[in-house]
């Protein structure tokens, strides 16, 4: 289905993108109504938009009962689009059928396995930028329980007020979806990498300008005690989550990502990379050792569990 609308860009400061429009009440009831029929996971809104002639895949943001079209600068900017700027917008939205219902299959016991522990070397994987890999892979990886569905990766994005319970894990894996730009294999401002194994999607770490994540700079004192920093340079990036699927853990696969990390990163103008592992587990930071394999150095130690550790370009 289609929906065209007239609707006025505005910013707000919150995870890039900035810029948003949106969409009328009417619309956002149609679009929702067509998305009962998609069997898509946390109740995502996966539309193509156009302006002018510029299309692009993307998610529709749930919020306050309506949605947001998010406006990347790769879409505004060439176009001359700003704040308080009138555009008018096409959404075309795919649903899929409901599947037919079949006789449910006589159940057969399975032989319970223990999963594979041989470790994994980087030769093996295979890790590309997220916008190179389908959103369906990422959302395999983050799985659906546990702490990696509630929060997909927004830990250090939310705003003040936010959380988990606030936001609800289909904002958040939107908000996601919308900053790795998945499936949009010409896109350069993404913010993170996806390994697969045997061609299976196995691991995500996450990977941007310092500067994007709200809560690191307000609340987050470990990056910066002991340390004169400029929290609005762009050109500083962190490493700030390792997410490994389920029946892949404990095998280096966040170790890999950890190494591809410095490339991605000065590749897209960094001046320098640096991550904030947990002495004690690790835990979706990652170890000291992840990084010191990766060529990190250990640049100041804010307590006994974590460290700051840094690649300078």
């Amino acid at each position: 289905m289609e929906q065209e609308f007239s609707g006025e860009i505005f910013e707000w400061r919150g995870p890039a993108p900035y810029y948003f429009v949106s969409v009328p009440e009417q619309a956002g009831d149609a679009l929702r109504a067509a998305a009962s029929a998609a069997s898509y996971g946390w109740g995502m809104l996966p539309i193509r938009a156009r302006i002018g002639s510029t299309e692009w895949k993307t998610s529709l943001w749930p919020k306050d009962g309506g949605y947001l079209l998010p406006l990347k600068d790769a879409v505004r900017k060439p176009a001359g689009l700003d704040a308080g700027d009138v555009v008018d917008v096409r959404l075309m939205f795919d649903a899929l059928p409901r599947p037919q219902k079949r006789p449910a299959a006589k159940r057969v016991p399975v032989p319970r396995t223990t999963g594979s522990r041989e470790p994994v070397t980087a030769e093996q994987l295979t890790i590309v930028p997220a916008n190179q890999a389908a959103w369906e892979d990422l959302q395999a990886i983050f799985g659906t329980a546990g702490d990696t569905a509630r929060c997909w990766c927004q830990r250090f994005r939310m705003l003040p007020k936010e959380s988990w319970a606030s936001e609800g894990p289909e904002e958040l894996a939107a908000r996601l979806s919308d900053q790795t730009a998945c499936g949009n294999d010409k896109a350069r401002a993404t913010s993170g990498l996806v390994a697969y194994l045997d061609g299976q999607p196995v691991g995500w770490c996450a990977v941007a300008p310092r500067a994007d994540h709200p809560r690191l700079l307000r609340d987050y004192r470990v990056p910066w005690l002991g340390r004169n920093e400029d929290k609005t340079d762009p050109t500083i990036w962190a490493v700030t989550c390792f997410v490994t699927r389920a029946g892949y853990r404990r095998r280096g696969i966040g170790r890999a990502l950890a190494q591809a990390t410095v490339a991605f990163a000065r590749d897209r103008g960094a001046t320098a990379v640096e991550g904030y592992p947990d002495f004690v587990d690790g835990g979706s930071v990652g170890t000291p050792t992840m990084f010191t394999d990766a060529g990190f150095t250990e640049v100041s130690r804010p307590g006994n569990r974590r460290a700051v550790m840094r690649i300078a370009f």
